[in-house]
């Protein structure tokens, strides 16, 4: 048994959106920790927000079921990324995929899909803009989703004050 005060934990989750040359977006949600390396890719059909393509790959879990759950995750296949989609993705798969890592995974990699697009707004101000904290509490309230996205739309943040947190 580890030395519980020489034990070490460490975790990096990261999410990336490519564009693809047949004008669809790919979308990579990773989790690499001490116990856990697994990977989730899917395609997204642009302008419909349709999953085309999944995969899924599991390097080292602890969760002998999660291997499972990645067979699982192809019936995913023609949801369209945004509203509901998470109660759609649970009606989809098993009982014991629903509080999977890799069902988890899946709607991170759809939010970055969604995030994508949010930047992409951003992008269209003029350059000699200002972009105040209106402009991104704008985009919050419009979008909540982005709630809790990311430090800048965390709790506490001036930028989600006065903003209630998704339920």
């Amino acid at each position: 048994m580890p030395n519980p005060s020489r034990f070490k934990f460490s975790r990096n989750r990261t999410t990336s959106v490519e564009a693809s040359d047949d004008g669809s977006l790919r979308s990579t949600s990773r989790l690499v920790d001490t116990f856990n390396d697994m990977e989730v890719s899917i395609q997204v059909k642009i302008p419909e927000m349709e999953i085309s393509g999944i995969e899924a790959v599991v390097r080292r879990c602890l969760d002998p079921q999660e291997e499972k759950v990645g067979q699982e995750l192809t019936k995913l296949i023609g949801v369209r990324v945004g509203p509901g989609m998470t109660k759609i993705f649970k009606g989809l798969v098993s009982e014991a995929a629903t509080d999977s890592q890799l069902l988890f995974m899946v709607e991170e990699a759809c939010h970055g899909v969604i995030l994508n697009f949010t930047r992409e707004m951003a992008t269209q101000l003029p350059d000699d803009q200002e972009l105040g904290e209106d402009i991104f509490r704008q985009m919050v309230k419009s979008n909540i989703r982005l709630y809790n996205r990311c430090a800048a739309y965390g709790p506490g943040s001036p930028l989600v004050e006065g903003i209630a947190p998704p339920k």
